[in-house]
């Protein structure tokens, strides 16, 4: 009975582990390159990443398949907002990204399964999945920091840019040529690759208007989204653009004037608690000796 019961027990555990694999792989499909991949491979542009590693391309290809199986939208759509807030140099694609995230996960979690086996601990069905998840998590967090660095650069140099725009435009210039300009002068600063993004799309026809809220989409900034309504409530009202920058550009610093005052203040209460147990440290350090004769018995 005890050995019908094991191969029981062994047969549904095999049914578990086979079962998704088979469903997995049923159908082929073909791990092909995304569109702008193939358009950039067309045009002789080669990229230097991970995928372009032979030792890890296998492995990499197997997790871009099954990036094809999973329905995760939420998962995808905070890689697409963080792909394109942290400025993709790499022009990595949501499946592409996922696919890292999928290796990470199965190469941690069974790395240290296989480690607890070989120490014989029990944990390891435990301590597999948990190490899978982290594998998943992490790529997850470095793109996320990256996407928020850059996010707070683009915010601190927004209203220097807006101030040049601004005169630029009361020159003479209009805003793609002001925007160009800029382009031209410093090319590699984050916010004159998301203005160079905006001039691509105007070059192709889309409104100014649905080119500024789409770089509003892609830099997750309060400040950047109250500025796009602004500039497009400026235009349908036909108030001069110019203006309108140079405003937003004084109330940005007014805005962040304030948050250092804020900041100032806040500091002087967060240093309160150190310097009060700093001092009740200094005390107990002077006055101990006289503290440990009293105990004694030996003070007069």
């Amino acid at each position: 009975m005890t050995v019908l019961l094991q191969i029981l027990v062994s047969l549904i555990v095999f049914a578990g582990v086979f079962a998704p694999i088979y469903v997995v792989f049923l159908y082929p499909v073909q791990a092909e390159p995304p569109v702008h991949r193939r358009f950039a491979a067309a045009l002789g542009d080669k990229r230097t990443t991970v995928f372009e590693n032979p030792a890890l391309a296998p492995v990499l290809n197997l997790g871009l398949v099954l990036t094809h199986r999973l329905n995760a939208p939420g998962i995808r759509t905070r890689l697409r907002q963080d792909l394109d807030a942290s400025g993709n140099p790499a022009g990595y694609s949501v499946q592409e990204y996922l696919a890292i995230c999928l290796v990470s996960a199965s190469l941690l979690g069974v790395v240290a399964a296989l480690l607890l086996v070989v120490m014989g601990s029990a944990a390891a069905l435990l301590i597999g999945p948990v190490m899978a998840g982290v594998g998943f998590a992490v790529p997850l967090a470095a793109l996320r920091g990256a996407a928020t660095r850059r996010s707070l650069r683009i915010g601190k140099q927004l209203p220097y840019t807006l101030d040049l725009i601004a005169l630029t435009m009361a020159a003479g210039s209009t805003f793609t040529e002001a925007a160009e300009t800029l382009i031209r002068d410093e090319p590699e600063d984050d916010l004159n690759q998301e203005l160079s993004i905006v001039l691509s799309e105007i070059g192709f026809g889309t409104p100014r208007s649905s080119a500024l809220e789409n770089l509003a989409k892609r830099i997750p900034l309060e400040s950047l989204r109250s500025i796009v309504g602004a500039v497009n409530q400026a235009e349908s009202l036909g108030t001069p653009l110019s203006t309108i920058l140079k405003l937003q550009a004084d109330m940005l610093r007014m805005q962040r004037g304030v948050q250092a005052e804020k900041l100032s203040a806040s500091a002087s209460l967060r240093i309160l608690l150190p310097s009060v147990m700093i001092l009740i440290a200094v005390v107990v350090i002077v006055f101990s000796p006289l503290i440990i004769r009293g105990l004694q018995g030996g003070l007069f």
